[in-house]
């Protein structure tokens, strides 16, 4: 028999799923009041490999304004499907998305972490046992009713049998055993940009070999590595006029 939690939020994890958040993860909510007074549960939703991409690209092809009207064409996305699929949430909840737009901070990685969605990597990426590196992290639902945990995890943390070819293939050279220097990578994309070999991708990304086969389409991961170049590939992608790309590389999206 569901609970009174479980009757609401299961078909709304499916109806998500369906657009391609299709990883999914509860936190204990302990601590998080100054979000949602009395708060119980986080609920955890990523996207996992291309799925919430290409669920993208037919939204754009329908509605190419879509792209030129919004900075953040995905992260605007995903808000549009968070209020298809639950438009009127009770006082008892309450959405905080991982976007450069929210004005609710939330710590993603520490929640997705205590929910079993991932191990933490030396690419300071959440390192899934299905999809890998290759996760976004992308809302959070804050709730009052209590919905049982799903981590944190028990297995062993792929990185620490590895060899670490993402080390060998960062060409910063900002990755260790320790993790990556996240402020090395910064100033290596300043200096090199957009003719830089990291200009529109992240090869030590791309050389983790746990869920390799779940790897973002090229055209992704230049969207989330170089804001201007990405831009104007997915503008001609879906036939869209050029409008507002950003300038430099962006590299600090890692979606």
């Amino acid at each position: 028999m569901m609970t009174p939690g479980e009757r609401w939020w299961l078909p709304l994890q499916h109806r998500l799923a369906a657009c391609g958040l299709n990883v999914f993860g509860v936190a204990n909510g302990a601590g998080q009041d100054d979000i949602l007074p009395g708060c119980r549960s986080v609920l955890l939703f990523g996207s996992g490999g291309g799925a919430l991409w290409e669920s993208l690209l037919v939204d754009l092809r329908r509605s190419p304004a879509g792209l030129t009207d919004e900075t953040h064409p995905l992260d605007a996305f995903v808000s549009r499907q968070l209020k298809a699929a639950d438009p009127n949430p009770p006082p008892s909840r309450r959405w905080v998305r991982a976007a450069g737009d929210e004005t609710v901070f939330a710590d993603f990685r520490l929640l997705s972490h205590q929910a079993g969605m991932g191990h933490h990597s030396k690419l300071g990426l959440l390192l899934h046992p299905e999809w890998g590196p290759w996760m976004g992290l992308r809302a959070a639902c804050f709730t009052t009713e209590h919905i049982a945990p799903t981590g944190p995890r028990t297995d062993a943390n792929p990185c620490d049998a590895c060899p670490a070819p993402c080390a060998d293939a960062c060409h910063g050279g900002v990755i260790s055993e320790a993790g990556i220097d996240i402020r090395g990578c910064a100033a290596f994309h300043v200096r090199t940009g957009e003719s830089g070999p990291c200009a529109s991708r992240c090869d030590a990304r791309r050389a983790c070999p746990v869920g390799a086969s779940r790897a973002y389409p090229p055209l992704e991961q230049r969207y989330h590595y170089n804001r201007r170049l990405g831009r104007r590939a997915l503008a001609e992608a879906v036939g869209a006029p050029l409008g507002v790309e950003g300038s430099g590389p962006y590299w600090g999206e890692w979606g």
